[in-house]
């Protein structure tokens, strides 16, 4: 039993109550009890994990003791989706009694090789990978498979072949759909004519690969749509705003940008905004982040769409913890692939959205 801290005596409870009862949950009904733990407790008017339990009622003594301990790499953290991804493994890890690990890939392929290679040396009970470059971590992720070390796959993909490698199971949204879904809501929001701008993520990424895929295969449907520029800026906020003030005086009619997440858009759009061109030049992002729903909000952004961070990261954190405590009731036990949902994010919608992120629910 948790201790009960008086102050929210029924927040502890239900608490409590919650993690009393998570190895007699299957995988997603054992995840949404947690998410829904979150939501009706407050979670939602805090942005880190630390806050979270915070404003659950609860001290560290009223969690429950730390007796695993798990590895995630990251991307990089100049990306807001890691970020709140990994706040969403600590929160869940505390209430789990996991201690979660985090790296930081720096969006650079070399230095996450780097990561890799030092948690192979090491012992986990369990580790989650958001892997920047396809078939580049096979070896170490084999040296940790071959130790007996789960390894979950979140986001986008370690491997041509999964199965091979040996991972839990690999939690990944449709990035193709979510490309075709905002470079359709660009061309339409600008009337189906005129100069685009790409910008990209990390071209090894297999997310990037999918979002480039969806812009392609909608452009084909709008042949006056040009683009002018698909540089990448490697999901890099930093990098959008000399790249963008470039763009933008070599091309004074631009219409729209179609950026492979949100914090580029909204980098983006500084530089638009101190440019004047607000009213002329529409921008569109990928993830679905709590500021970019606001921006949608706010009419700085068309659209965006939803990758959920928090179900993927949860998703990552639930499915090893009960691998490694064999208390997972569905039959079969964790399916190999889970396949995230991501829904667009327009204005009449966008509060919602800015809720469910609030409460670890995406």
């Amino acid at each position: 039993m948790l201790h009960l801290f008086k102050r929210d005596r029924k927040k502890a409870e239900q608490v409590d109550k919650f993690v009393s009862t998570l190895t007699r949950r299957g995988f997603m009904g054992g995840f949404a009890g947690l998410a829904a733990l979150a939501a009706m407790t407050g979670a939602g008017k805090t942005k880190t994990a630390a806050e979270a339990l915070e404003s659950l009622g609860l001290l560290p003594e009223d969690l429950p003791q730390k007796r695993f301990r798990a590895a995630f790499s990251e991307a990089g953290f100049a990306c807001s989706w890691c970020v709140r991804g990994n706040e969403t493994a600590k929160f869940f890890g505390d209430l789990l009694g996991v201690e979660v690990v985090p790296y930081d890939g720096q969006l650079d392929p070399h230095k996450q090789r780097q990561d890799v290679e030092d948690m192979a040396g090491k012992d986990w009970d369990f580790v989650a990978i958001h892997p920047l470059a396809i078939n580049s971590y096979v070896d170490p992720v084999k040296t940790m498979i071959g130790k007996n070390i789960p390894v979950v796959d979140m986001d986008t993909k370690l491997a041509d072949d999964l199965d091979a490698l040996g991972v839990v199971t690999f939690l990944e949204p449709d990035n193709i759909y979510m490309g075709e879904t905002m470079a359709k809501a660009l061309f339409d929001a600008i009337g189906g004519e005129g100069e685009v701008i790409h910008t990209q993520g990390i071209l090894s990424h297999t997310g990037a690969q999918g979002r480039a895929q969806g812009f392609a295969n909608v452009l084909k449907q709008y042949p006056g749509i040009k683009v002018v520029d698909e540089s990448t800026a490697n999901f890099d906020p930093a990098q959008v705003p000399p790249l963008w003030g470039d763009l933008l005086g070599r091309f004074p009619n631009l219409k729209g940008g179609y950026f492979h997440n949100d914090d580029m858009a909204l980098a983006a759009y500084s530089v638009v905004e101190g440019a004047g061109k607000t009213e002329q030049i529409k921008l569109v992002g990928i993830d679905g982040m709590q500021p970019a729903c606001q921006a949608v909000l706010d009419g700085k952004l068309v659209a965006t769409v939803i990758n959920p961070t928090g179900r993927i990261h949860g998703g990552a954190m639930w499915a090893a913890y009960l691998k490694i405590t064999n208390s997972d009731r569905h039959e079969g036990g964790v399916p190999k692939f889970v396949r995230t949902d991501g829904g667009p994010v327009t204005k009449d919608i966008a509060a919602g959205y800015i809720w469910l992120g609030d409460n670890y629910l995406i």
